[in-house]
């Protein structure tokens, strides 16, 4: 800690001159971290809303598309929505809105839940485009065939004649998984392109995704790229999908959620990058369309609903605003006793759960009031590792920075923030423990300015953003 220093009565050329004793305040501590955001390089420029992009699945009661679900899901700012979900992507027909277990055989009627009509009214809502997930499998019911391709071809018809053309098709879900309807790489590629034709037929601005597998399995996305490439088609693929869960949490081990996982995430996004660019592919995009901290096995609850798990979200959507084109936090409503659940929609009217404010802290702080304004990503560099804490920043699109700070540490820290121009205000809010645990949304943060230069204390295991004008 640095002395009060004090200006006393001096003697100057023999003459006792009186100044009188004066405190000045004393200088600040160095701080614990530095921060560095440059406003260039950009590292790229980007759709936030796509970053926080929505799933949403069929098996919710219609009745929860109300004007608290719709205020809850805007606020975290998507500009797409996944739908029907996931693994009953596989298993789903639109048409007739059944759905049948693995074998195709027996279809049960889902009309209680969400159909299409009501997802496109819902989108509309929110302000959403639509991603969906086809199912890739011709199937019977009662007695009638239904080709997957017709299928496909008729709900884009659908959606350009609500005013969606362009929208986004995943083909399939996880086929790489035994708990799918499963189908070899080759079998799902020429599927993919069976289905990719035909929504392209019909809207030929449709963005096809694929090959959606469960994790970063090159064997798969290589093999996918490399088969398209076989049978030239590869300007049929406008995004590589696939799914990251940072780990598998059972009590048959010892796993918990490992705040280190994004920094690896963040390079098999880099390697699924340079897969691309090393076949000439670099117009295709990256959408991670199902992320979360941990797979919880039945009957495992650690780590469910911790501090850990929003500071991962956080991490982890930042990593993605970096690297990917596109990602879908796993999943936005659920019941609330569900660990990947951010809306309970279990309870009337649904409420956030403790993941909630976490992704939102970061949505709002990485984009802007409108998310498919594109922001430029700036680099916000800190001085210390990655274990401890990370930070990201963006330039929106009126002008303003945003900021965002994840201290995965365990204790307080004092952190700069070196800013690339002076601003004229800024506005801070934090979600900690106390927060997280007691749903109370983000709290104020007191920020200090200087010329280019911002000082907070951030609490241990917290998450604050940072806007400054």
């Amino acid at each position: 800690m640095n002395a009060r220093r004090s200006f006393c009565p001096l003697l100057l050329a023999g003459a006792l001159l009186w100044t009188g004793c004066q405190t000045a305040a004393p200088p600040e501590s160095d701080p614990d971290v530095v921060v560095t955001v440059a406003w260039s390089p950009v590292m790229r420029q980007t759709e936030p809303g796509l970053v926080f992009g929505a799933n949403l699945g069929a098996w919710v009661s219609h009745t929860k598309l109300g004007t608290a679900t719709r205020d809850l899901i805007k606020a975290l700012r998507p500009s797409v929505a996944r739908f029907p979900g996931g693994n009953l992507s596989n298993n789903y027909c639109w048409v007739t809105q059944k759905v049948s277990g693995n074998d195709h055989l027996v279809w049960e009627d889902w009309s209680w839940g969400i159909d299409v009509g009501r997802y496109i009214a819902f989108l509309k809502d929110i302000g959403c485009v639509p991603m969906f997930s086809l199912n890739p499998f011709d199937h019977t019911i009662d007695g009638e065939t239904h080709s997957a391709a017709s299928e496909a071809a008729a709900l884009a018809r659908v959606f350009v004649a609500n005013g969606f053309s362009g929208a986004y098709y995943e083909i399939g879900n996880e086929n790489d998984g035994s708990w799918n309807p499963m189908l070899s790489i080759n079998d799902y590629t020429d599927r993919f392109i069976i289905l990719a034709g035909a929504v392209k037929a019909v809207d030929p601005a449709a963005r096809s995704m694929g090959p959606v597998v469960s994790g970063y399995n090159t064997t798969w996305i290589n093999g996918f790229l490399n088969r398209l490439a076989a049978l030239g088609a590869t300007d049929l693929l406008d995004w590589i999908s696939y799914h990251h869960y940072g780990g598998w949490i059972s009590n048959s081990n010892q796993n918990g959620i490992d705040l280190n996982d994004p920094q690896n995430y963040g390079n098999q996004l880099n390697a699924v990058r340079g897969a691309l660019d090393s076949r000439g592919l670099s117009r295709v995009k990256i959408a991670v369309t199902e992320i979360n901290a941990a797979i919880w096995d039945t009957g495992c609850t650690r780590d469910q609903f911790t501090i850990k798990q929003g500071l991962w979200l956080a991490d982890a959507l930042g990593v993605s605003l970096r690297g990917a084109d596109a990602a879908n936090v796993w999943i936005h409503l659920h019941p609330g006793a569900d660990p990947h659940s951010l809306i309970d929609d279990g309870a009337n009217p649904p409420r956030p759960t403790k993941n909630y404010w976490p992704v939102a802290l970061t949505a709002q702080t990485l984009s802007g009031i409108d998310p498919a304004s594109k922001v430029d990503v700036l680099a916000a560099t800190p001085d210390v590792a990655a274990s401890l804490l990370t930070s990201y920043a963006v330039r929106k699109a009126d002008g303003s920075l945003g900021v965002l700070i994840v201290n995965k540490s365990g204790q307080a820290l004092e952190v700069a923030v070196d800013l690339p121009t002076s601003p004229q205000s800024v506005a801070g809010r934090r979600i900690g423990r106390a927060e997280y645990e007691s749903l109370s949304g983000p709290a104020q943060v007191s920020v200090r300015l200087g010329s280019r230069r911002a000082r907070l204390a951030v609490p241990a295991t917290s998450i604050v953003g940072l806007e400054f004008r």
